[in-house]
C-alpha cells in the first residue's frame, strides 16, 4: 500500500528526517497551489465564456453591463494575483 503524501511527510517527522519532512510539506504546498490555480483557470473560463455571450449580446443591439462589470473584475484579481505571487 502506498502512502499519501501528508502520510509520507508524518512518517518522515516520526523518524526524526527534518530534510525529508520538509520536502514533503513543500510538495503538499506545490499540489495545494496546483488545485488552486486549476480553480481558478475553471472560473476564468466560465466567466469569459459568458463575458463573450454578453459581448455577443451587444453584438445584437442588446445591452449588457455585467459584461464591462466581469471585465473589470477579471483585470483587478489578475493584477492582484501577479502583485501576490512576487
Amino acid at each position: 500500500m502506498q502512502l499519501t503524501t501528508e502520510e509520507q511527510e508524518r512518517t518522515a517527522y516520526a523518524a526524526d528526517n527534518q530534510p525529508l519532512a520538509i520536502a514533503w510539506g513543500r510538495i503538499i504546498d506545490l499540489e495545494n497551489q496546483a488545485c488552486e490555480l486549476r480553480a481558478l483557470i475553471r472560473e476564468a473560463i466560465e466567466n469569459t465564456a459568458r463575458m463573450r455571450r454578453a459581448a455577443a449580446r451587444k453584438d445584437y443591439g442588446v445591452e449588457s453591463t455585467d459584461a464591462d462589470a466581469d471585465a473589470e473584475s477579471w483585470h483587478w484579481r489578475a493584477e492582484k494575483a501577479l502583485e501576490d505571487d512576487e
